[in-house]
């Protein structure tokens, strides 16, 4: 009888363990705390373009020393726009074109554009 009481609940606790890591790994994707409006950041490349991990990221620092943490295409996609991890250098200027992240107290944007001197990068192409 004890043995039947606990399948149930082994279950219902897998389910619900499962349930949260589904919810956890789908986060990462859209735009969900990247809706505060659009945003042009303009900034020196503190870290240069990493494109390992679920999205490519940047930091910019811009000219009232905010530290930017910049959210970019996936990897592949952000590659495909001919934005690569040594195209621009560290120190280069560049401005971004995105989403600011809800809580104005954090510097992130989500970009659709990256602009480096007379290169556009258009990791998330206009419809």
């Amino acid at each position: 009888m004890a043995l039947r009481n606990r399948v149930p609940l082994t279950a219902f606790m897998l389910f619900l363990a499962l349930s949260l890591y589904a919810g956890m790994a789908s986060a990462h994707h859209g735009w969900s705390g990247n809706t505060a409006g659009d945003i042009e950041v303009t900034g020196v490349v503190e870290t240069g373009v990493k494109l390992s991990g679920a999205h490519g990221t940047l930091q910019l620092r811009d000219d009232e020393g905010n530290l930017w943490d910049i959210t970019l295409a996936p990897g592949p996609r952000t590659h495909r726009a001919g934005l690569r991890e040594d195209i621009i250098p560290v120190g280069a200027t560049v401005t971004v074109y995105g989403e600011r992240n809800d809580d104005p107290d954090v510097f992130e944007a989500k970009v659709r554009r990256v602009v480096w001197g007379d290169k556009v990068f258009d990791v998330y192409p206009p419809e």
